[in-house]
């Protein structure tokens, strides 16, 4: 293992723009981080690489079917999860699946960095369940969705009802009720129906790159 150099980092989600926004987050600290591919899950990594950061948008499994087919890909050193709020199952879910670390959205750029060197020398890195400066662009954020509320419209798009939302997200109804209300004011709609014909017609960043498979 090479100490000097930096570590070789692949960005990886089901979504374009989730990627593009993880990439260009971590763009400006190539002194220690080499962001050498960009890749929705299912993608060949183009050359080896020595963590795949996979952020876990728009998963209703923890993102555990994701993080076993990126540890099955060639080329894929570790998988750190990178996650809005990690909770006690979705890290003993992550871990037993395989990754090396669930990493918070709640930590800037420059600390994500320090968590990916650490997990390249060999730490298991966990956060708590936290909010703060991820900034990278999010499906719908032009429209004026809040991160966590394009992530319960990215699962009601995916058909799942507000129980299954907050299962998924590890949320009562009634908080998924409330993040789907704002929703629809910012989208300028009153229902569900109205949400998703209008962003099924112009889907913002919520198309799936890939389709995969959905754990309930």
């Amino acid at each position: 293992m090479d100490h000097d150099r930096p570590v070789r980092v692949a960005v990886a989600n089901d979504y374009d723009l989730i990627v593009a926004g993880l990439e260009a987050m971590l763009s400006p600290l190539t002194s220690r981080v080499n962001v050498c591919a960009a890749i929705t899950v299912g993608d060949e990594i183009p050359d080896p690489v020595d963590i795949v950061l996979y952020d876990t948008f728009g998963r209703t499994d923890d993102g555990v079917v994701a993080i076993k087919q990126l540890l099955t890909t060639d080329g894929v050193g570790k998988v750190a999860v990178f996650t809005g709020s990690p909770r006690p199952a979705q890290v003993a879910a992550s871990i037993e699946a395989g990754a090396s670390a669930v990493l918070a959205k709640s930590r800037s750029a420059r600390s994500l960095v320090d968590a990916l060197v650490d997990i390249y020398h060999g730490e298991r890195v966990v956060d708590s369940a936290g909010g703060g400066p991820f900034v990278a662009p999010w499906p719908g954020a032009a429209r004026g969705l809040s991160a966590r509320q394009s992530e319960v419209v990215a699962l009601l798009l995916q058909g799942l009802s507000n129980a299954e939302i907050a299962s998924a997200l590890y949320v009562d109804v009634n908080t998924v009720k409330t993040h789907l209300r704002h929703a629809y004011r910012a989208l300028g709609v009153h229902t569900r129906s109205q949400a998703l014909a209008l962003l099924l017609g112009e889907p913002d960043g919520f198309s799936r790159a890939t389709p995969v498979a959905v754990g309930r």
